[in-house]
């Protein structure tokens, strides 16, 4: 009986399932794009607020210019002391916001050098994954050093 149980238990931590091929195809990551363009659309205009954006921000994206905006929308919060104090800084950083999401919109990728500007700041993608049974085995692992 114990046997078993230690079976069934290495076998679930130590045997790797099988990957399916779960990359997104170009379809769903332009239609993930134009969502997130209206999301930063919306913060824009006052629809919902950053914070409100940033916790429904779609989860466990592949897409870096996605995940950059993800990171834009933390700035944004993180800069609302001086965009309360300097209208010149504010309007400049609108006009970026409103040109990424645009390019978006269009289903377009970021430029390469602004996602590049965002990954020295940010080295992990700051989306936290849905947590399901994958990701709780996961994290138990790396809690446990496996």
């Amino acid at each position: 009986m114990w046997q078993d149980i230690v079976q069934r238990l290495n076998t679930f931590l130590y045997v790797k399932p099988k990957q399916e091929n779960l990359a997104p195809s170009k379809e769903e990551i332009i239609n993930l794009r134009k969502k997130v363009s209206d999301t930063l659309f919306d913060v824009l205009s006052g629809n919902i607020t950053v914070l409100e954006a940033v916790s429904k921000f779609p989860k466990n994206t592949v897409d870096e210019s996605v995940n950059v905006c993800f990171h834009i929308l933390v700035h944004l919060e993180a800069d609302e002391d001086i965009r309360a104090k300097d209208a010149l800084y504010r309007e400049e950083q609108d006009d970026f916001i409103l040109y990424i999401a645009e390019l978006l919109q269009k289903g377009e990728s970021i430029p390469i050098n602004i996602i590049n500007e965002y990954n020295v700041f940010y080295k992990e993608i700051l989306v936290y994954p849905e947590i399901n049974k994958k990701t709780v085995i996961a994290r138990l692992k790396k809690f446990i050093n496996i």
